[in-house]
Parts: structure tokens; C-alpha cells; sequence
């Protein structure tokens, strides 16, 4: 039997045909860096649609035999089929037993794989040739994924088989290589698959976790002070070395235990800090660490980099002697008094508690710096006194300032680097400015207010309504949205008639104003009800007839000819239908197209409840058969839009009864 034999038997001995995913693309979730998500030991590799960043396919490789094709086309913005597809070369001719088009991940060496995420499609014109998925390694048998097998469930004649496949997870404990192809099996006595139409399989979404429990390696370079161990203070570079089979995500400078600085080394991420886009995704080699020392012990400690792989292992260098001391006073927390939040003047001052120094020289003053929160220049000060612990302070013009301070003590030791955490000083003096937008003509009855504060930003405001006249205001509700103040008119419930409106708004400092105009300056006044006023025609039919005099060759003569009418009651046997005809209708006796008119019945049996909603057609119109089965109101309603107001009519149906009790004596 020859190779290619061989492996078309064990995939039908071993690959379970399934329904493909719909996207190809190997998804990462590092413990390190999603300790909620992932196991300890494990990451996960992402490509092509999976790999919405660069839609790569950089963990496959790939290899085609004359006749076939491999296609990276994962980015869905563009021409052709999109995605990792191995096929294939449509063309005139044949194409020889055992071509093959593959794409394969194999596991970075010292790992295995543990779970495979695929999506994608498949498509077979020729049954020879064979479409298959699957998960393999050295000692172990094949993992079916995917498997469309040659000469078999074969499509008929000049026509394709195609299928799509949902995204489903795999079990591949233990594989070492995934393998992505389709290969011409021949049979039924050729040696030959057509290359006349497209055979392919397609992938567009893939996610592969591989499991990693070899930890890295880490040695530090003695060609820093913080490293050669010479005294030190502030931020200290921290240069070392490190290197893994799957290649260094981050190291840490750890000093007794604590972490002084991290360094992320770049890697290949399929999503931002979640997964990544190739098997080795991060660099071997140097790197450097920012050290601070100032949060840090002092004095003599350890001083190990800890190297951390996509995985989460840990490998920790041989440790070195560092020495560290922050002689100047350290770093204290400051409060604004009265707090952070918006004020209206100008005064403000920040305290802080000394905390006792053994020891050490008194404090004298501070130094300070004041920064306007986003862009500009920041300005200096200092404070002098005995045992000094608060200051006041003014900020120079309206806004959000920031001040950070540090201490120097009586010996002359100061360090910016010990400056505290920036409170922040929130200065505002002017009030907003409003006025009332003009009403939308879609949505006549929202009631807009646009506010400016250029400062600190509208808090909260009303909107109130007041009969024209009457000097009695009624507050609506009202709702902040952004910069707007947002309340809705009810022309149903509010009597008909003039009204005026007016709205008020205080911003985040407290400052208020108040305004009854619109934008342009006039008056915001209105007349209600805002919406078109609609009424609803509803009726049972009935014939009646109509005599008319009419003069015909001289004399005059009485006909009669049937109309329809509308009445508001109907008596209608049990069992027997009635028609009910209706139409809505504007103040001028327009018919309102398209409007939804709900049919409510309700008898003195039973409450009202809906039995049917029917729509008026170009002029109004609408009709509604209704059943004798017992006496019963029927309501039709309409429940309005943002320009018509609702409308309802009622009717009634008595339905006589089918038996009757005489009583002789």
C-alpha cells in the first residue's frame, strides 16, 4: 500500500467527519496576563480573523505540490475568498495522486497542544480529493477535527459539494502539530483528480492553546550601579538577560520581595494584552528595567530579575547585592481642605501629616508645583515654617489645577521624586449659559435646553411649564443628557391653550442661571396641544334604504337605493358575524395612513383585553369583523405618534340569548 494510502486509511480509521466552524484563527489567553481566564502553564496562539489586530497567519506554515495552492487571505476587506485556504489551482487538466496543499501549526519545542477552536468552510467539486483537519504527533494517533473523505457521500455529477461550519473547540491533548490540507486521493481506477473545478478548505477562524511548564532564565548585568551594588536612590536602570522556549513577556525587579519595575517586552498580540499571533510570540535577549527605588527598602537587599513567559512560568536570575537608601523625607499623602469637588472662589489650601522621623531633621518648608490638568506649563512655589503642615494656595486663573508637594527638612534634603500624589483644585466663578433649541419637527413635543459652562460642566436643572397668564409653573420632568437638559410635554393630559416655559441650570461649582428664551432671543412660548389632533370613526355596518325624488320625462317619481351606514350598536345572533368599519382621520378629515389601531373587547364577564391590531390603509380605512358570541364592548384605539395625538371609539354588540325560561304560575 503505498504513502499516500496508508494515510487516507488511518484518517478513515481515526477522523470523525463533523460540520466545519466559520473562522480560522489561533486566540491567546495568558495566565500572566488573564490569571481569571486561563491554567497556569498555558497560552493560546490566534491568526486570521481571530487576529483582529493584523489578521496574520504567521503560526502556520505551509507547503504545496505542483497543482496546488495555499492562499493567506484573512483580512475580510478584500477581494476573492478570504481567509487560510489550501486547495487546489483551478485550471484545464489533471492533477497527480498524492498532490497535496497543507498548512500546519506545530507546538514550540518543549510544549504540546491542549484545546483547538476552528471555524471555517469546505468545498469539493472532484470526490478523489480529500478535505481533512486533524491533530497529530509522534506518540500518539491522529485527533479527528475535520475530515471529508475521498469517494465517499460524493456530490453528483457537475455539481459541488460546500459547507459551512460552526466554531466548535477540540480536545488535542497531548498533539504537537495540527494539520490543515486537501490531497488527491484518486480512485476508482484513476491516479488523477480534476483541477477544473475549486476543491478547497478554508479556514478563517482558529484558536490553539498550547500547554508550556519550562520556565526561563534570567541573569543580571553587572554594568549598573543599582547592579554592582553601589548605594543608590531614585530610579536606577536595571539591565539583564533572559531567554525561553516560547520567548520572555515581562521581568521584574524584585528587591526583598518587592516588585521596584516591570519591563513589557514586545510581543506579537493577536488581541491588546490577551492573546497572541504567533507560536513564539515575544523576544530572547536584553532588557532593561527601570528601578524606583524610593519604594523600596533601604538598605542591603537581594536582587533578583524575574523573567515570566506567555505561559506564566516564572524563572527567577541568581541574586545580587543592592544597596538603597532615600535619606530626604519621603513621600506624604495631601488632602485639599473643604475637598476636591468645584467651588466658586478662590481659596483653597492642602495639608498634609508629618509622620514622626527618629532622628531626623525637622521640617522646614515645601516646595510645590501647580499644573493646569491637560495642556500648559506648570508653576513652582514654596512654603516656609516651623513644623509646617498646611498652606494655602490660589490657583491663577478659573479650571482644574493640580498640586504635588515634597518636604525639605532643616538639613537641606529635599527630592522632587518624593513629591506627593497631585490632589486637584477645581475652580469655577462664572455661571452656565442656556436657552431653549427650536422644537424638532419630527418630535414636536421634546422640549430641548442646550446649557454651556465652559468650566466645570453642567450638574443638574429643570425645565417648568406655566399656563399662559396664570403664573402657576409646573416642574416637567426633566433628564441631563451631556450638555442638554431633556424634559417631554404630555398634550394629552395638559389642557389645550397658550403656555410658556422656562428652565433653570447649576453647574458642577454651584454657579445657576435661569432662562424663559430660545437661542435666538425670543420668548419660549407655545400653544397646546403640539401634535395633529386625530379622530377615530368606528362603526358597525348596516343597509338602509333611502328614497330620493327624481324628475324623469316630465314627471316626478320616488326611488330608493341601498347605502351603508355606521352605527355605534349592533344586535348579532350567536354565531353570526358583524362588519365593523372605521377610519382615522386629522381635524381637517384627512385619512391617516399606516397608523396601528388595536381592537380592545370587554364584556360583563371578562375585562378587556386585545384581540386584534389591524393598520389603515391610504386613506385611513380600516375594518374588523366581529363574532356574536356574547354582549361586549369593543374599544378601537389608536395610540398616537411623536406627531399625531391618540384616538379611540367605542361600540357595543348585544347578542341575544338561545334560550328563553316562561313561567306559567
Amino acid at each position: 500500500m503505498s504513502e499516500i494510502a496508508r494515510t487516507e486509511e488511518t484518517m478513515r480509521s481515526r477522523l470523525t467527519a463533523h460540520r466545519f466552524a466559520l473562522a480560522g484563527a489561533c486566540v491567546a489567553s495568558v495566565i500572566a496576563l488573564s490569571p481569571a481566564s486561563a491554567a497556569a502553564g498555558e497560552f493560546a496562539v490566534a491568526n486570521c480573523q481571530a487576529d483582529p489586530i493584523n489578521f496574520s497567519t504567521r503560526a502556520f506554515d505551509d507547503f504545496a505540490t505542483r497543482g496546488m495552492t495555499i492562499r493567506r487571505a484573512c483580512d475580510p476587506e478584500g477581494p476573492g475568498l478570504r481567509g487560510l485556504i489550501t486547495s487546489n489551482v483551478v485550471r484545464g487538466g489533471r492533477v497527480q495522486r498524492g498532490a497535496v496543499a497543507m498548512a500546519t501549526i506545530s507546538a514550540p519545542t518543549g510544549t504540546r497542544f491542549t484545546s483547538f477552536r476552528w471555524a471555517g468552510t469546505a468545498r469539493r467539486r472532484d470526490c478523489r480529493y480529500a478535505l481533512q483537519l486533524y491533530a497529530e504527533a509522534p506518540d500518539i494517533q491522529p485527533i479527528a477535527i475535520k475530515n471529508v473523505r475521498a469517494n465517499q457521500r460524493c456530490p453528483r455529477a457537475a455539481r459541488a459539494q460546500q459547507a459551512g461550519y460552526r466554531s466548535r473547540t477540540f480536545t488535542v491533548t497531548g498533539a504537537t502539530r495540527i494539520v490543515q490540507r486537501v490531497i488527491c486521493v484518486g480512485g476508482h481506477g484513476r491516479k488523477s483528480c480534476s483541477a477544473r473545478g475549486s476543491n478547497y478548505l478554508r479556514t478563517y477562524e482558529a484558536e490553539v492553546g498550547i500547554a508550556d511548564v519550562l520556565a526561563p532564565t534570567a541573569t543580571i548585568v553587572g554594568d549598573t550601579p543599582l547592579a554592582r551594588g553601589e548605594w543608590v536612590r531614585g530610579t536606577q536602570p536595571l539591565n539583564y538577560d533572559a531567554s525561553d522556549n516560547v520567548g520572555v513577556r515581562m521581568a521584574h525587579a524584585i528587591v526583598a520581595g518587592q516588585t521596584g519595575g516591570s519591563q513589557q517586552r514586545p510581543c506579537a498580540f493577536a488581541a491588546p494584552e490577551r492573546t497572541y499571533a504567533d507560536r513564539v510570540p515575544c523576544p530572547n535577549g536584553p532588557g532593561q528595567i527601570n528601578v524606583n527605588t524610593t519604594i523600596l527598602p533601604e538598605g542591603t537587599q537581594p536582587l533578583v530579575v524575574q523573567a515570566q513567559d506567555p505561559a506564566g512560568n516564572i524563572g527567577d536570575s541568581p541574586a545580587v547585592t543592592a544597596r538603597i537608601d532615600n535619606t530626604p523625607p519621603g513621600r506624604v499623602d495631601v488632602s485639599v481642605e473643604g475637598g476636591q469637588t468645584w467651588r466658586n472662589t478662590n481659596d483653597f489650601a492642602v495639608a498634609w501629616a508629618n509622620p514622626p522621623e527618629v532622628d531626623r531633621a525637622p521640617i522646614v518648608a515645601a516646595g510645590y508645583t501647580l499644573c493646569p490638568v491637560g495642556a500648559g506649563s506648570c508653576g513652582r512655589g514654596e512654603q516656609a515654617g516651623a513644623e509646617l503642615s498646611r498652606f494655602g494656595v490660589s490657583v491663577p486663573a478659573p479650571g482644574e489645577w493640580t498640586v504635588s508637594l515634597w518636604r525639605r527638612d532643616a538639613a537641606g534634603n529635599e527630592t522632587e521624586e518624593a513629591a506627593s500624589v497631585p490632589v486637584t483644585l477645581r475652580y469655577d466663578p462664572e455661571p452656565p449659559q442656556l436657552g431653549f433649541e427650536p422644537p424638532s419637527a419630527s418630535d414636536p413635543t421634546l422640549v430641548a435646553v442646550q446649557v454651556t459652562d465652559r468650566v466645570s460642566g453642567l450638574a443638574d436643572g429643570a425645565i417648568e411649564i406655566s399656563p399662559s397668564g396664570s403664573g402657576t409653573w409646573q416642574a416637567l420632568p426633566t433628564q441631563r443628557d451631556g450638555s442638554r437638559l431633556l424634559a417631554r410635554i404630555d398634550d394629552v393630559a395638559l389642557p389645550a391653550g397658550g403656555y410658556l416655559l422656562r428652565a433653570r441650570a447649576s453647574d458642577q461649582a454651584r454657579n445657576e442661571a435661569s432662562t424663559d428664551r430660545r437661542l435666538d432671543g425670543q420668548p419660549m412660548a407655545l400653544t397646546l396641544p403640539i401634535r395633529i389632533v386625530s379622530t377615530m370613526q368606528a362603526g358597525f355596518e348596516r343597509q338602509r334604504m333611502v328614497r330620493r325624488t327624481i324628475r324623469r320625462r316630465g314627471k316626478r317619481r320616488q326611488v330608493r337605493r341601498p347605502v351603508t351606514v355606521l352605527t355605534p350598536t349592533a344586535r348579532v345572533p350567536t354565531g353570526e358575524r358583524a362588519q365593523v368599519a372605521g377610519r382615522l382621520v386629522n381635524r381637517d378629515g384627512q385619512g391617516i395612513a399606516g397608523a396601528e389601531v388595536h381592537v380592545l373587547s370587554s364584556s360583563p364577564i371578562s375585562p378587556e383585553q386585545l384581540v386584534a391590531v389591524l393598520q389603515t390603509d391610504g386613506e385611513g380605512h380600516y375594518r374588523y369583523t366581529a363574532t356574536g358570541s356574547t354582549n361586549r364592548t369593543l374599544r378601537f384605539t389608536y395610540a398616537g405618534s411623536p406627531l399625531v395625538l391618540p384616538a379611540q371609539s367605542a361600540i357595543k354588540m348585544s347578542v341575544p340569548a338561545l334560550t328563553s325560561l316562561r313561567v306559567s304560575r
